[in-house]
């Protein structure tokens, strides 16, 4: 017996070296392949996706080589095939499917209980969704025939006094903008006259070949339907990118100014007031702008430099110099969710910033926001004598140890896992042939943690979050007299036992 104590205080040792914080922190540079805000794929072709009581990323065993994510669970592989995934509820088990209908896709646009497809030959596919799309929706896709050489899709709501109504937007090949006039897909579209030339359309607002940019009303004080009138910006010449978050919109020109017109707020919840401010404003406090965002009342910015900056939209007006601060620097790119925002840095790794209440920043939390950007939790996997376990839930790095979901390592090692609801208190069981029975008690409430009637010393004590109980992973080898490897690079955790 003492010789395997020992044996277990030399491994704790080792796995305090394997995990401490310049390890961890070392491998994400090289296996992140490609990322949204929302999911990643690795380089060895994993997909993992966190967000929706997520709080750090999960793998999604049988999905591989994904190129692109989508609304909606979609994902399109490598090859341009499509696939949809759904988690069933109350088991959270995962199911995959492919759509054979849908193939080399290049965008999908979902309003209300609607979606549409496009695809690379231009080609338009419609999803009349109830509720959250499905197994069955997606046996009931509808290739729309009389839209052709289509090359972009948005859309936006028009008001008029008793009456909303969507607008669907398309933009063809050949430069023309078509739009509907009625409950789409069942009426026929019209031509927007004056929009020629155009290479992009955001909302209700066109940018032209020439670096014009053009918008129509959206409100009207009237019910009478006709033509939109589209009419010129005039203040914006040379513009090369338009971005719309709502009613805000941002405009980048060929010298890489921002301009920023549209929508600005003052107050909050019920009393928010919108200010209206038509004429763009070119913003002389920032420069060398690569991209902007407006998310959660705040604008960002990443220049060419890599740097990041953040002013507010909670004002009455944005005026021409507004005050920047720094966020953050060596930012290579950012992808923006409804109400967050992932950054990846030069070194690769993954940074999230913005409201997270429901994990949307893959930081090992549900704190409701973070207003400087947090590293992102690495996308880890765990094996057991080489086969991969699927978890519900993903690894959480704390104070340079992994912590491990329980039922994930411990049920699939042969341990039985009972639950104590009121003292919060999980029993582990182990009985194997040939060796001495192992019960381990962890009460989540005080933190202690018995090992046959034994209190063990722990430097990170066990947690729950999201309703899903945590123990360091060198608890598998003191329960289970296992061996723990980390494959540095690559993410993983390789358990072997006997």
């Amino acid at each position: 017996m003492k010789k395997i104590l020992i044996f277990f205080t030399l491994l704790i040792c080792l796995l305090l070296t394997l995990f401490n914080d310049s390890t961890l922190a070392s491998s994400m540079e090289s296996n992140i392949q490609s990322f949204d805000a929302n999911s990643l794929s690795r380089t060895d072709g994993s997909y993992w996706i966190w967000g929706e009581e997520r709080p750090v990323p999960i793998q999604i065993h049988g999905l591989t080589n994904v190129k692109q994510s989508f609304e909606s669970n979609i994902v399109m592989k490598n090859d341009g095939s499509t696939w949809f995934w759904q988690q069933n509820d109350p088991s959270r088990e995962i199911e995959i499917h492919q759509i054979n209908q849908l193939n080399r896709l290049v965008d999908i646009h979902q309003k209300w209980n609607t979606m549409l497809a496009l695809d690379e030959e231009g080609r338009v596919f419609h999803i009349d969704l109830q509720g959250k799309l499905d197994t069955n929706q997606i046996k009931d896709i509808n290739y729309l025939k009389d839209l052709e050489d289509i090359i972009g899709i948005s859309s936006y709501y028009e008001y008029r006094p008793r009456n909303v109504e969507l607008r669907w937007i398309f933009l063809k090949k050949d430069g023309k903008v078509w739009i509907n006039k009625g409950s789409f897909p069942n009426v026929e579209l019209e031509p927007m006259q004056s929009l020629n030339n155009v290479v992009d359309i955001q909302q209700n607002i066109a940018l032209k070949q020439d670096g014009t940019v053009w918008t129509w009303a959206y409100e009207f004080d009237n019910e009478v339907v006709a033509a939109p009138i589209v009419t010129l910006i005039e203040e914006l010449t040379d513009i090369k990118k338009i971005k719309t978050y709502g009613n805000s919109n941002l405009a980048i020109d060929q010298e890489n100014n921002l301009w920023f017109w549209g929508v600005t707020l003052t107050g909050y919840s019920d009393g928010t007031t919108r200010h209206y401010q038509w004429v763009p404003v070119k913003l002389n406090t920032i420069n060398d702008v690569k991209d902007a965002f407006v998310i959660e009342r705040s604008l960002i910015v990443l220049t060419d430099s890599g740097d990041v900056y953040v002013t507010s939209i909670q004002r009455e007006a944005m005026s021409e110099n507004p005050n920047f601060q720094h966020l953050m620097e060596d930012v290579e790119e950012i992808k923006a969710g409804a109400r967050h925002l992932i950054l990846q840095k030069k070194d690769g790794s993954l940074w999230g910033w913005g409201i997270n209440k429901n994990g949307q920043l893959g930081v090992g939390d549900f704190k409701v926001m973070y207003d400087t950007p947090k590293p992102m939790q690495k996308p880890v996997s765990v094996y057991i004598n080489s086969e991969t376990v699927v978890m519900n839930s993903g690894v959480i790095i704390k104070n340079g140890q992994a912590f491990i979901p329980l039922r994930s390592i411990f049920e699939n090692m042969g341990a039985t896992i009972d639950w104590d609801t009121y003292s919060k208190t999980a029993i582990i069981s182990q009985r194997r042939e040939e060796r001495e029975a192992i019960t381990i008690n962890v009460n989540y409430t005080t933190g202690v943690v018995h090992m046959n009637n034994q209190e063990m010393i722990i430097a990170n004590q066990p947690f729950i979050i999201g309703g899903t109980a945590y123990l360091p992973l060198r608890f598998i080898s003191e329960a289970l007299g296992g061996r723990v490897e980390w494959i540095s690079g690559e993410d993983k955790i390789l358990i072997f036992v006997d």
